[in-house]
């Protein structure tokens, strides 16, 4: 299921960068169940890859931005930070996205500077990701792991054969992870830049305002994150619970529904009744309805009763183009003032009654309100 692949591992100054990175790639390939191949180009240039599952590409642009003209090859901009950790002194530039994305997303980290681009499969990180220090490394790829991911749900479903919903729980782990790391990470850095022993002069590593208020941005930035995915699994708990009410609901009526489908079937009206997947079926007899003091035969109906409250009715043996019944138009009926009580009683599971109603219904033609008039269907004479 791991799979590496590095290209041009040789970065001029930091060659085991790549290396280093196999366990954060490792798993979250594991975790989505797809391979993950890591490419860095000595040039910055990496052209996209298709197929075989993910590429990541380290410090590079998916080609030359002006391959017959005198710009820069690689052009890039100053950046102090990313994900509010300062970079390391000589990798304080990013790459510039340019026009390069206009098929995928250029992707921002929360003070909108441009970190990485997603085009299809392929992840493009447009900092110098190798180029930092080994302890910040694993976080900052998972930072931009987890930043981009979110938005290659669809690729990652096409490539493993997983729903969205399991793909972005998935995510969600992930990136709870990665915040609660990045907090620990935060901690240690506060406990090693507590304000040095003035008996052991003013050498500390850790002594300056500015690296105090990058630590600040981190621990808040972080938090920000921590009560964002609060939020967000909340939410899940609450429809969580909302599920299990109603399969609890559901189970508890199964006998109930046997009941209610034994009494259906001792309506006269009643041919045969179904239960298939999410609706209730119930095959109708021949309805006639009298209409000015004329009776009229409007043939067999199909009832098709949602659990939800939908409901759709189709004539088996006398439609009339697509009118299945003078108030029915393509299966779909203009139920008026009993369009309320339809739902209200399907989710009493008043399965009976719901079958009363509607057959009522389709005996009951009201020339004010129907598709088509009553005389295209057959006058039964006494």
């Amino acid at each position: 299921m791991v799979s590496m692949m590095l290209t041009d591992p040789g970065y001029p100054s930091h060659a085991e960068g790549p290396i280093l990175l196999q366990p954060v790639l490792k798993e979250y390939a594991r975790a989505l169940h797809i391979p993950i191949h890591a490419h860095a180009p000595s040039h910055h240039v990496s052209p996209p890859r298709r197929g075989d599952g993910l590429h990541l590409h380290l410090f590079a642009l998916p080609a030359r931005p002006h391959r017959f003209s005198f710009w820069p090859v690689s052009p890039s901009i100053e950046t102090p930070a990313v994900f509010f950790w300062e970079l390391a002194p000589g990798t304080q530039y990013t790459l510039a996205p340019g026009n390069l994305f206009t098929r995928g997303t250029v992707k921002c980290d929360p003070r909108g500077r441009a970190v990485s681009g997603i085009l299809g499969e392929n992840i493009y990180v447009l900092f110098d990701l190798l180029g930092q220090p080994t302890a910040v490394r694993p976080l900052l790829l998972r930072r931009t792991l987890d930043l981009c991911l979110e938005g290659m749900t669809e690729v990652v479903c096409h490539e493993t054969g997983r729903l969205p919903h399991q793909v972005q729980v998935t995510l969600r782990r992930q990136s709870h992870r990665t915040t609660l790391m990045m907090l620990e990470c935060a901690e240690a850095w506060r406990e090693q830049s507590s304000p040095p022993d003035p008996s052991a002069g003013t050498s500390g590593a850790f002594e300056t305002g500015d690296q105090i208020r990058q630590g600040m941005a981190i621990v808040e930035e972080n938090l920000k994150e921590l009560s964002r995915q609060m939020a967000l699994h909340t939410r899940m708990l609450s429809s969580c619970r909302e599920r299990i009410r109603i399969l609890t609901e559901v189970e508890q009526s199964e006998e109930l529904l046997v009941r209610e489908i034994e009494a259906l079937t001792a309506i006269p009206e009643v041919r045969e009744v179904e239960i298939l997947g999410d609706c209730l079926r119930v095959i109708t007899n021949t309805v006639e309805t009298v209409v000015a003091g004329k009776r009229f035969r409007l043939g067999r109906f199909q009832l098709d009763i949602r659990f939800n409250g939908d409901v759709a009715i189709k004539n088996l043996t006398r439609a009339y183009g697509y009118y299945d019944h003078p108030h029915v138009w393509d299966a779909k009926p203009c139920l008026g003032n009993i369009g309320h009580s339809v739902p209200k009683l399907v989710s009493e599971f008043q399965w009976v009654a719901t079958a009363q109603l509607l057959l009522e219904y389709l005996k009951t033609v009201n020339p004010n309100g129907w598709y088509t008039p009553i005389d295209y269907w057959e006058e039964v004479h006494a």
